[in-house]
């Protein structure tokens, strides 16, 4: 293993301060409003760097979310490109989503479908909320989470159950001008006894092609998802707790090839299907009696498969299975806090073409994980963790065989310098033996008989202050990946190089009695052995220009909310030889909510996305590379209307 020091950070010199010190002193004048908490800028306590962001269920419906874009779209540091919905590519501090661990209540979606379109399939009807892990972190986070962890968690009966109530439904319903399309939702929910509860939902979402700010249609963007959920809990004892989950996602259409390309004679239009098939459970056992017994238990089996029918040479079928389980205790001990288990996933790939057949992959990961969260002082709190993993991977097309194993660990801080003042920092290494291959290269990619693990080292060091109603944030980070995987050769997958990427973000926010506002900024700068990522380093990363994101909600009345989201790209200039720079851009959205009824019995919405119909190409989109190799433009104006009704 490699075990370099870790250099030091470099600060951008963007001029965030003057937006800091204008919010700070437009709220000085009113901070005696009564606080309130900003969920746009809430922090998971678990981890040291306080780097995590969470979005939850509240913030989605106020977008009225229908795809990935629109679940990351409060983050700066998370970018989301692609125009189409089915290109659409997570990236996290210029990382794509393929280099974290990304799990769906604790199940993990491994693999990579197709390096021309994205490999995630969610629902945003069915999530309680999402997390975010930048860089890597705490041994909780899974094996080979070099670049982070994206945690989705649905929601549970008891979420949607109003105080007192037994049974009920939600019926939803949204239009969407931009594609012509429409959205419906039904849940039906209730307490089958007082122990058991259960859920089920239906969602069915229908776009037709979008058209850009210029007023063009772009062709074959159109997409057909069907979602079904269903999920049991159960509470055996007072100490003991099961839940069973099962959601079916399929995305059907008749789209490009290359999905994130525009068409040419290299990308003819063709039926593709999209299914993902997840089952999980989960056991909890939380001792009323001892403090050193709070166990939990997830099993999951995850199928997902992308069909390309009718193509040039016949049926291709990618699919891969993923099961696995991680169990789990947490034991207090006085001031410290131990977390300690042990996680296993195996994964098989497979690719059916009418060409060579049928070739086959497997792979599977082993660890063993412990971390400690331990208050020193009253003022001060560390954090010491460390997983070892063991990877191995049977490559069918060669029969040769991969093994490596290597430790993670991680240290970190949270400090209380005063009342208001928290310093934090942190340490992470993370190893990524050998996996699976993207489905599609199967038939010819191998791997370079000397590859090594990749190596992730992350370090972060923060401030957040907060006084009254005011909330600041700021950190700088430094991420290394030795030995970053991509293709060295011809059908060869290899060690590339060093990656790097050094960046800051920062967040201010100020809540009044109903109005709050917020601004966060994020900078990062991946680099390949010194060089910019490209729009071509694909399952790697790409490069971003400065994001902000700046928010405004208002409660109207108590029935009433309006709102406005503005995200702003600055133009990015250091770009690999041979690409073109990528231009800057802002989009506006704003929103209004209305309960005309007691309670929120009825709600109607309506947002506009990109208000004043900008026409610009999201840096996460893949942008120009010549004739064939040409990204879209995203989405012009687009007014969504939507009716909930709960019974």
């Amino acid at each position: 293993m490699k075990s370099e020091s870790s250099r030091s950070c470099t600060w951008p010199r963007n001029p965030l301060w003057l937006a800091i010190v204008l919010l700070s002193a437009s709220s000085t004048a009113l901070a005696q409003d009564t606080p309130h908490q900003l969920d746009t800028l809430q922090v998971t306590a678990e981890r040291t760097s306080e780097s995590d962001r969470t979005v939850d269920s509240e913030e989605l419906d106020r977008r009225q979310a229908t795809d990935l874009q629109d679940i990351f779209a409060d983050m700066p540091d998370v970018a989301v490109g692609g125009g189409a919905p089915a290109a659409q590519k997570v990236y996290v501090r210029g990382l794509e989503d393929t280099m974290l661990n990304v799990t769906v209540d604790g199940a993990t979606q491994s693999g990579y479908l197709f390096h021309h379109q994205g490999r995630l399939l969610v629902e945003p009807e069915l999530l309680k909320q999402v997390d975010v892990v930048a860089g890597a972190g705490e041994a909780t986070n899974g094996p080979g989470a070099l670049g982070g962890a994206i945690r989705f968690v649905t929601k549970d009966p008891e979420d949607l159950l109003r105080p007192g109530q037994n049974f009920g439904a939600l019926l939803k319903g949204g239009y969407f001008s931009n594609t012509d399309g429409y959205k419906a939702s039904t849940s039906l929910y209730g307490r089958l006894t007082d122990n058991w509860s259960a859920l089920a939902t239906l969602t069915q979402t229908d776009h037709g092609d979008y058209q850009d700010a210029n007023g063009n249609t772009q062709p074959y963007t159109a997409s057909e998802r069907f979602t079904g959920f269903g999920k049991l809990v159960g509470h055996l004892t007072d100490e003991q707790r099961v839940q069973l989950s099962y959601e079916r996602s399929e995305d059907e259409a008749y789209r490009l090839h290359r999905p994130h390309w525009r068409p040419s004679v290299r990308n003819a239009p063709i039926d593709q299907e999209v299914i993902r098939e997840t089952v999980t459970g989960n056991y909890g056992f939380t001792s009323s009696a001892n403090d050193w017994l709070d166990l939990d238990l997830t099993l999951y089996h995850t199928e997902a498969s992308l069909e390309h029918i009718d193509g040039p040479f016949g049926d291709y079928i990618g699919a891969m299975q993923s099961h696995g389980g991680d169990l789990r205790n947490r034991s207090q001990v006085g001031d410290l806090t131990l977390t300690y288990g042990v996680d296993y996933r195996k994964d098989e790939a497979s690719l059916r073409s009418p060409l060579y057949g049928t070739d086959r992959e497997e792979g599977s990961v082993v660890g063993l994980y412990l971390q400690n969260h331990y208050q020193l002082t009253e003022r001060l709190r560390l954090s010491a963790g460390a997983r070892h993993d063991w990877f191995e991977l049977d490559e069918h097309l060669t029969g040769n065989s991969f093994s490596e194993s290597g430790w993670s660990p991680n240290l970190g801080l949270r400090f209380d310098a005063t009342e208001q003042l928290t310093l934090h920092g942190g340490w992470a290494r993370a190893i990524r033996g050998t996996q699976v291959k993207e489905l599609f290269v199967l038939d010819y990619y191998r791997n370079a008989e000397d590859r090594k693990e990749e190596v992730a080292e992350n370090v972060e060091l923060g401030a957040t202050y907060r006084h009254g109603n005011l909330y600041l944030a700021a950190e700088v980070f430094e991420t290394r990946i030795d030995d970053v995987v991509g293709q060295v050769a011809p059908s060869t997958l290899g060690n590339l190089g060093e990656l790097k990427t050094r960046g800051f973000n920062a967040r201010i926010g100020y809540d009044w009695d109903r109005l709050d506002a917020s601004l966060a900024y994020s900078r990062a700068r991946p680099k390949l052995d010194g060089v910019p990522l490209s729009d071509d380093d694909m399952a790697i990363g790409t490069s971003i220009g400065d994001t902000w994101v700046a928010n405004v909600n208002f409660q109207a009345t108590n029935d009433i909310d309006l709102g406005w989201t503005g995200r702003f790209a600055e133009r990015l200039t250091d770009v690999a030889d041979g690409y073109p720079e990528k231009a800057g851009y802002g989009v506006n959205d704003i929103y209004a909510s209305w309960r005309p009824l007691a309670g929120d019995q009825l709600t109607l919405s309506l947002r506009v996305n990109n208000v004043f119909d900008k026409q610009y190409f999201d840096h996460a989109s893949y942008g120009d590379a010549g004739d064939i190799a040409h990204g879209l433009p995203d989405p012009g104006r687009d007014f969504r209307l939507s009716a909930t009704y709960r019974f």
